[in-house]
């Protein structure tokens, strides 16, 4: 690794890796959440890209946005790969993936939160940050929202976020 891991980073990698795995130089994402939009843009233009690099497309209730930077797509390539071992880092490098990850696919339900296509590598993460799951069902709510609360545009918009 060449690069310095950020918070923001880690946030788009556990996004952007969810939503269109990154190709060796486009990073991009898809969702219906315009705040989830809003905050890919953001970190990217913070680590470097350009503004009017960024392409945002609005397919019906879908906005895409994306970038072409092949330092960056190797980095979030390199975090994804690495994802497990970030609840040893400092600095809320697990937290900010997470609540990336969560921002991708994760729903808040009334009694429940889910988060869709979880893998082993994703789990180890969650259990190694004290998050239980079971089928993509978080089982500890309250622990979730503690660790993500003020980072998961998604979890600020919903009903827990006093939790």
């Amino acid at each position: 690794m060449r690069f310095k891991l950020s918070r923001e980073l880690c946030y788009m990698s556990g996004l952007a890796g969810r939503t269109h795995w990154p190709e060796r130089s486009r990073v991009g994402i898809r969702t219906t959440n315009s705040a989830v939009e809003e905050r890919f843009v953001e970190y990217a233009v913070g680590l470097g890209v350009l503004p009017n690099r960024m392409v945002v497309a609005y397919e019906g209730s879908f906005v895409t946005a994306y970038f072409y930077h092949s330092k960056i797509a190797r980095m979030v390539r390199e975090v994804m790969g690495m994802r497990s071992n970030l609840a040893g880092k400092k600095n809320g490098l697990a937290e900010a993936f997470i609540a990336g990850t969560f921002d991708a696919n994760g729903h808040v339900l009334p009694d429940t939160i889910n988060i869709r296509g979880l893998q082993g590598s994703d789990i180890l993460l969650l259990e190694r940050m004290g998050i239980h799951t079971s089928g993509g069902r978080v089982r500890n709510i309250s622990a979730l929202v503690a660790l993500i609360k003020g980072m998961s545009v998604v979890l600020g918009q919903s009903k827990l976020s006093g939790a």
